[in-house]
This record gives structure tokens, sequence and C-alpha cells, in this order.
């Protein structure tokens, strides 16, 4: 079965068809240093324990927390609009991240025009 190509706009939507006045999605990839020497179990307990942080946040579709090869944990979040997410990862936001983690986080905006869904 080939898998679906959507249009992000009426993914994020709930729609099968964009249409011209929809904000287009936006996906963010977050990444901050992980302090030395925490353990894998306790960044996924801290992860677990903001999970009620992201339920039910206005503008946001997905997020995904995720854990780098390369020392560097954050999360990967899909957007109902750049708007929506501008709005999260506010001055506030980083001065929190900076107090929890140590460091500053990085934030990386992408447009994202196409999602293939090849959920059931």
């Amino acid at each position: 079965m080939l898998p679906r190509l959507i249009p992000a706009a009426a993914l994020a939507f709930g729609m099968l068809a964009a249409t011209p006045a929809v904000a287009a999605p936006v996906a963010v990839l977050v990444a901050v240093p992980v302090p030395a020497g925490l353990p894998r179990a306790q960044l996924e307990q801290a992860f677990a324990a903001s999970v009620g942080d992201y339920k039910g946040k206005p503008g946001l579709i997905r997020k995904y927390y995720t854990i780098g090869d390369d020392g560097r944990a954050g999360g990967i979040y899909l957007w109902e609009s750049r708007a929506a997410a501008e709005a999260w990862y506010n001055d506030a936001w980083r001065a929190g991240v900076l107090k929890r983690w140590g460091s500053p986080a990085s934030v990386s905006y992408f447009d994202v025009p196409i999602v293939v869904d090849n959920g059931k």
C-alpha cells in the first residue's frame, strides 16, 4: 500500500484539502545539551513529568521527545502555525529551559508543505 500524501495544512486541521486562508503548519526542532552525568532514566522521567504541559496545548498537533546521539535532548514538534510555535518559545520559555538544563536551547523552525502519513 502506498503512503498517503497529505497537504500539511489539511493534516493540521483534519481536512482533506487545504484552503488558502489556513495557516501552514510548522515543525520545530528543539535541542539542549544534556547535563553531564545525567542518567538516561532520569532524563526520561523528566520528559514524562512534562507531558501534562503539552497535552491539549492550543496549536500543538504533536510532540516527540528526543534524545540524540550527540549529547542533546529536546523535541520535535508539529504546530498548526508559526505564530502558535513562536508564542510557546517565548522569553519566559527560554529562561525556564536555561534554569532547568543549565544551557540555552536551540530552536529551529521548518515549513511543512507536505506530510506523508503512514498511519492506519
